[in-house]
C-alpha cells in the first residue's frame, strides 16, 4: 500500500486518542481497501494486564445481525423462503407470524425491542419456547414503522435453524464465515479474546461484565470476531471483495445490493434523517469531511462489556471496523474511515465509475448521453460478477448500475437508483445505436438528436434561439 504508510501512523494516533477519550480498557481496529485488510492495530490502557493484539476477538453485539441476514437471504436465493412470505408460513408458532421475512429483516415487524423478563444481554437469553409462551405484544402493525427489535432476529435465527436443520451459528460457520476467510469469528471465541468491562463514569474504576449464553437470542448479538474479519465481511457485503466466484457463491452481488439498499428511515427525535435500514444492514449518509455525505453500509453493536462499529463506503469499498471492551462505548468509526479515505485522496467523487471501453455491444454504448437536455454518462466496469453498465447524471443526478438481463442485448438495473429493476434497451437504426430506452426514458447522443424517435416528437424548427 505505497503512499499510505503515513496514513497508518495517523490511524494509530486516532485509535489511541479515541481510546483515551472514551476511557475504554482496549480498542482494536482494522481498515480495508481493494477487498483486503490493509492495517490492523490496537490501543490499550497501560494498566491492562494483558494488552490485546489484532488477533484478539471481541464480542461484536448486533453486527451479528447482518451475518444472520445473509443466511436468510441464502434461503431466499434457494427458493426455501421469500422476502414477502409471512414468517408464520415457516414458523407457525412465531410471534408476529403475519410479519414478512423482509419486515423482520428491516425491523418493521412491530415486535418489541426486547424479550420478556430481566435484562437478557446481562442475565442470559430466553429459549425459543419461552419467547413463544411470553406472547409478546405488537407495538405497531407490521410494515408501518421502524422499531429496532432483537426479538425479530431471534425469529430469523429460528427460521434459519428450522430450514437448515441445525444451529444458526453452525450454518454461519459453514456458509458464511469459512468461505469469506473469517477464521477468527464464532458464536464463542475460537482463539484469543478480551474481557469486557463497565468503566465508572467518574472514577478510574472498572466492573467486570458477565458473558452469559444468549440461547434463542443469540442471532441478535452473540458472535465474537476481530476487526480484520469484520473488514473482510464488510467489503464483501459492499461488493468490493476480490473473491470472485467464491464470493458470489456465498450470496450473489444482486442480493447483497438488495441488503444494502435503504428500506426504512430510522426516525429518531432530534436527529437528522441520515440513517436508514436495509435488510439486516444499517445504511447511512456519513459526513466524513468537507465534501458531500458518503453512503456507508454496516452495523454497530453493543452488549455489556463490548461495543463495535463496522462501516464501508459503498462507492469506494474503503472499510473500517472498531471494537471496544467497554459497556460505555467509544463513539463510532467515522473518524478512522475519514482518515483512511484521505490517505488515498478520496473525496466526494471517489468511487465514481471509471469510463471503460467494455466489450461487444457494451463498448458501443459507453460515453455521453442526454435525457432531453440533461447530460448523463454511461460507463462500463468489470467486477467479480462480470461486465456491468453504470448510468449516472453528469452533476450527481440519478445513478443506477445495470447488469445483463435475461433478454439478450438488454440490461436490468440492480442498484437502488431511480431505474432499479428497470430495463435498459439499446435502440438501433441502420446498424447504429441511436438511443437508449431506459424504463421508457429516451436517451440520445446529443440533446433531442434528430435521428432518434423522441416520444412526443421534435420541435419542427430544431434547436433554435428565442
Amino acid at each position: 500500500m505505497d503512499g499510505v504508510v503515513g496514513g497508518f501512523e495517523v490511524l494509530e494516533g486516532l485509535l489511541g486518542d479515541l481510546r483515551t477519550a472514551s476511557r475504554a480498557p482496549a480498542l482494536s481496529a482494522a481498515v480495508g481497501r481493494g477487498g483486503a485488510v490493509a492495517w490492523a492495530g490496537t490501543a490499550a490502557d497501560p494498566a491492562l494486564a494483558d494488552a490485546p493484539t489484532p488477533e484478539h476477538a471481541f464480542r461484536i453485539g448486533s453486527i451479528t445481525k447482518p451475518m444472520v441476514a445473509v443466511a436468510v437471504l441464502r434461503l431466499v436465493e434457494e427458493g426455501k423462503a421469500a422476502l414477502h412470505d409471512p414468517v408464520g408460513a415457516h414458523l407457525p408458532d412465531a410471534p408476529a407470524a403475519d410479519a414478512t421475512v423482509a419486515e423482520l429483516l428491516s425491523h418493521t415487524s412491530g415486535l418489541p425491542a426486547e424479550p420478556a423478563g430481566p435484562w437478557w444481554e446481562r442475565a442470559g437469553g430466553s429459549t425459543w419456547e419461552q419467547i413463544v409462551s411470553s406472547r409478546l405484544p405488537r407495538l405497531a402493525a407490521s410494515g408501518t414503522r421502524y422499531h429496532y427489535s432483537n426479538v425479530g432476529y431471534a425469529v430469523l435465527g429460528r427460521l434459519v435453524e428450522v430450514a437448515r436443520g441445525r444451529a444458526w451459528h453452525e450454518v454461519l460457520r459453514d456458509e458464511v464465515w469459512a468461505p469469506l476467510g473469517m477464521a477468527s469469528t464464532g458464536r464463542v471465541p475460537v482463539g484469543p479474546h478480551v474481557a469486557g468491562y463497565a468503566v465508572h463514569p467518574h472514577e478510574d474504576l472498572v466492573h467486570a461484565e458477565p458473558v452469559p449464553d444468549y440461547l434463542a437470542l443469540g442471532p441478535a448479538g452473540e458472535v465474537w470476531s476481530t476487526p480484520s474479519d469484520l473488514v473482510r465481511f464488510g467489503t464483501w457485503l459492499a461488493c468490493h471483495d476480490t473473491l470472485g466466484v467464491a464470493g458470489e457463491a456465498v450470496l450473489p452481488r444482486t442480493a447483497r445490493q438488495l441488503m444494502t439498499a435503504p428500506r426504512v428511515v430510522v426516525d429518531e427525535p432530534g436527529a437528522a434523517w441520515t440513517g436508514t435500514y436495509g435488510l439486516g444492514v444499517r445504511v447511512r449518509n456519513d459526513v466524513l469531511g468537507h465534501g458531500a455525505p458518503v453512503r456507508t453500509a454496516g452495523h454497530s453493536g453493543s452488549v455489556p462489556g463490548f461495543t463495535s462499529d463496522l462501516r464501508v463506503d459503498l462507492a469506494t469499498g474503503d472499510a473500517v471496523a472498531v471494537l471496544g471492551s467497554s459497556t460505555g462505548g467509544f463513539g463510532d468509526g467515522t473518524g478512522l474511515l475519514a482518515a483512511w479515505r484521505r490517505s488515498a485522496g478520496a473525496d466526494s467523487s471517489a468511487g465514481a465509475p471509471a469510463r471503460g471501453t467494455g466489450s461487444g455491444l457494451a463498448a458501443r454504448l459507453v460515453g455521453d448521453w442526454y435525457w432531453g437536455p440533461v447530460a448523463y454518462t454511461l460507463a462500463c466496469a468489470r467486477g467479480a460478477a462480470g461486465e456491468r453498465l453504470v448510468l449516472a447524471g453528469a452533476n450527481g443526478g440519478r445513478a443506477t448500475e445495470f447488469v445483463p438481463a435475461d433478454e439478450p442485448g438488454t440490461w436490468v438495473g440492480v442498484t437502488a437508483g431511480y431505474w432499479h429493476g428497470e430495463t435498459l434497451r439499446p435502440v438501433e437504426r441502420d446498424g447504429r445505436v441511436v438511443a437508449l430506452d431506459v424504463g421508457t426514458f429516451c436517451f440520445t447522443r446529443t440533446p433531442y438528436a434528430p435521428e432518434a424517435e423522441i416520444p412526443g416528437g421534435h420541435d419542427a424548427t430544431g434547436w433554435h434561439v428565442l
